[in-house]
């Protein structure tokens, strides 16, 4: 009899202690080359390991700090989830210079958010397009680990392309209007200058011997005497100059896919 009660307590402290695991959120080591916390537990320890290592070469080879969180908050809009998730870098006190992929799988949402100078390489939002196009396959098919491996991968990608630059980025924006204009005034240019060149020697000739005569006279010339006086006001003038910068912890979002 005491052997059943003491099975039957063990089985249930067990069933205990399997029930507690379950619940508790799975964390990685954080480190200023990479941080993942698995909330969600989406991964298995061995990917877990795996991307630890992807996350640490890929920040080690860009200078920042890539971070993947998994969660079930269920945040269905992207502009929550963008702060939601800005709120918890800021209270997890990641590094400044930081690209971090957000899974939510309460909602089924995912995010890709920026901080610090990472956003200067991600001012063409087409750049987070790269990203997310890499990863879309594998989020079709509920592989959220091969789609990781992707935004990994991608993200050290952007980062050889270098910031982006404001006058390509202008080019790109407005560079059909350019074109365009650019055209036309060529054309301008061009029948203006054809019109020139055509009438030349032919139309508008100045006849100069019909219409000029010179007379030759004996011309003297008086000069007069000048003195200037020169005086020299000096004045004194102060100016003081002064500035500070500051930075927003928040980061910019790819508007959630």
């Amino acid at each position: 009899m005491i052997k059943k009660v003491s099975v039957r307590a063990a089985a249930l402290l067990f069933a205990l202690f399997l029930l507690c695991a379950a619940t508790l959120p799975v964390f990685a080591e954080v480190t200023d080359a990479y941080a993942i916390t698995d909330d969600a537990s989406v991964f298995d320890a061995s990917q877990t390991q795996n991307l630890a290592a992807r996350l640490k070469e890929a920040g080690e080879k860009t200078g920042w700090q890539f971070i993947v969180h998994t969660s079930n908050d269920g945040i269905s809009s992207d502009e929550a989830l963008e702060s939601h998730y800005n709120n918890y870098y800021d209270r997890q006190g990641f590094k400044y210079d930081a690209i971090m992929l957000v899974i939510d799988r309460g909602s089924n949402k995912r995010d890709i958010l920026v901080y610090g100078d990472v956003r200067e390489y991600f001012k063409d939002k087409s750049r987070y397009e790269i990203i997310k196009n890499a990863m879309r396959p594998y989020l079709n098919q509920d592989d959220m680990y091969s789609a990781t491996l992707q935004f990994i991968d991608k993200a050290v990608e952007v980062h050889g392309m270098g910031k982006t630059s404001a006058f390509l980025l202008s080019l790109k924006k407005f560079g059909w209007i350019a074109g365009i204009a650019g055209a036309v005034i060529g054309v301008i240019f061009f029948m203006v200058n054809r019109s020139r060149y055509k009438n030349m020697g032919k139309a508008g000739t100045y006849d100069l011997t019909s219409n000029s005569k010179v007379d030759l006279h004996e011309v003297q010339d008086d000069y007069v005497t000048q003195h200037t006086t020169v005086r020299v006001i000096r004045t004194e003038s102060r100016s003081s100059s002064g500035g500070g910068s500051s930075h927003s912890g928040g980061g910019n979002s790819s508007g959630g896919f």
